[in-house]
């Protein structure tokens, strides 16, 4: 029922859509259309104004600094990002004019792009990806292509439909909920680019690399180097390789798609494949040392053991399972769907473990098979419950007389008790290191080596940390194809203390 009648005449309905439909043909007939000067195209003109998108970077960039861990601490790897991305601009010629802020974000997520207004970032982790200078350019050129088409603009003027929409319904229903869902929708699927925006700055990021004297095909090179991380996530984790599937609300295409399609791009860019720069040795020598994967202070996975140098703990996940650090939490993923977060909390000293569980972690939560445990000499509580379809086992551990760290370990009902001795063995690792154990933690860098006579992919990826998944792991590592072999006498990454 829409309207619940008060003895009085409901909204005629159809003339607030009349006017619906009214105020989004007002929205579109602001916009206009024009040519746009990047693509060539024409489309709708921006709501948002150059000087709006100026605004909105310059009042996300510190945002975007926080939730990435800050800038990172090397003024000449910053210095040389910055240095490829002045190349870039001027493959793009005229077009290209303008200033751009390039940050060099402290995190080992695999990660770039831009801003609104010419804030462009490239995170530590996708330069330990990259193998050569023109990668690195490809993917410079693609994100500087979406801040030329201005398609952050483009989907704030998509997005005025929405918020209209969402705005008339809500009044029409009378119902707020209905504001909540539509935004929500809108926000889904407009918080990406579109397929066809990254597409359009795949082809712009092309032609760049062409008109900077770049190979063309670098772009297609490191496109395919993140496809194949996609398969080693899927092999570490013992989960099926869904690099070529596009996710549910995702809107970037398939990696696959994307690499055939700047190949194309590449062949009609006009430089023939293989003919322009690459500068691999000036891009291994400014990276060299670069710092791997999270820094001490975030806590460090090794194989499949998290240690926190600075908290001084650590604890290992079974055989098969994927750790995941982020700035909150850490994340096991592992067989069966099952889930395991990891993280800490503070309780008032002297209140005993198993009150905090009840009656503050899971306060309001029906908790059944309630248990009090020590886990090398601190006190522990655990109990069950049920959440979202898991059954769920939260275990609480006093690690001094204020902190508490946390595991929430989610099964499928499905399973029975298959998991429970590695899990249970998970819970009981957790422990505290010495302060000598924590000081002997060092952070993981990569390392530029050269290949010499006798060096496969086995052995050198047995000089990296990992036990598993070493020949795999290297190949990625370093953009080579299933079984291909290092080339004697060139340059390849490790990663190492």
């Amino acid at each position: 029922m829409i309207w619940q009648g008060t003895g009085r005449a409901g909204p005629d309905v159809s003339l607030m859509i009349s006017r619906l439909l009214a105020l989004i043909l007002v929205g579109a007939a602001l916009a206009g259309c024009a040519t746009n000067q990047a693509t060539g195209k024409t489309q709708l003109v921006p709501l948002m104004s150059r000087a709006e998108e100026a605004r909105v970077g310059a009042e996300n960039h510190p945002k975007i600094i926080q939730a990435y861990g800050g800038v990172y601490d090397d003024p000449a790897v910053g210095r040389y990002v910055a240095d490829v991305t002045d190349r870039v601009v001027k493959g793009y010629g005229p077009q290209g004019a303008g200033q751009y802020r390039v940050t060099v974000l402290d995190s080992p997520i695999v990660n770039a792009f831009a801003l609104p207004g010419g804030y462009v970032y490239v995170t530590r982790g996708l330069l330990a990806l990259a193998n050569d200078e023109a990668e690195l350019a490809g993917v410079i050129g693609h994100e500087v292509g979406h801040v030329l088409a201005r398609h952050s603009a483009q989907r704030q003027t998509a997005a005025l439909g929405t918020s209209l929409l969402g705005a008339v319904l809500g009044a029409v229903v009378g119902n707020n909920a209905v504001n909540q869902i539509v935004g929500m929708g809108g926000q889904g699927l407009l918080a990406s680019y579109s397929r066809d925006q990254e597409y359009e700055a795949d082809e712009l990021g092309v032609r760049a690399l062409a008109g900077a004297g770049y190979d063309p095909l670098a772009e297609a090179d490191f496109l395919a180097s993140l496809g194949a991380q996609d398969t080693l996530n899927a092999a570490v984790s013992n989960q099926k390789d869904a690099g070529g599937q596009i996710s549910w609300l995702s809107s970037h295409p398939a990696t696959p798609d994307r690499v055939q399609a700047a190949r194309a791009h590449a062949r009609a860019s006009g430089v023939a494949a293989g003919s322009g720069v690459r500068n691999q040795t000036a891009y291994f020598k400014a990276i060299n040392g670069l710092l791997y994967g999270d820094s001490l202070s975030q806590g460090v996975i090794r194989d499949r053991t998290f240690l926190h140098p600075v908290s001084r703990f650590k604890f290992t996940a079974p055989s098969g399972y994927e750790i995941v650090n982020s700035a909150k939490a850490v994340v096991v993923q592992g067989p069966d769907k099952t889930q395991i977060k990891f993280d800490a909390d503070r309780k008032q000293g002297g209140r005993d473990i198993a009150d905090y569980l009840v009656n503050e972690w899971a306060k309001g939560v029906q908790l059944t098979s309630p248990q009090r445990l020590t886990i090398h000499g601190m006190a522990a509580a655990t109990a069950m419950t049920r959440i979202n379809g898991y059954n769920a086992r939260l275990v609480a551990i006093q690690y001094d007389d204020t902190n508490v760290y946390r595991f929430l370990i989610g099964t499928l009902p499905q399973i029975g008790g298959r998991r429970d001795a590695e899990l249970i063995a998970m819970v009981n690792s957790f422990q505290k290191l010495s302060a000598a154990q924590a000081r002997a933690i060092k952070p993981l860098r990569v390392r530029i080596v050269t290949v010499r006579s006798g060096d496969t992919a086995a052995k050198l990826g047995l000089r990296m940390v990992w036990s598993d998944h070493q020949a795999l792991r290297f190949r990625v590592l370093n953009g080579l194809a299933l079984n291909a072999e290092p080339r004697v006498g060139s340059q390849v990454k490790l990663v190492t203390e």
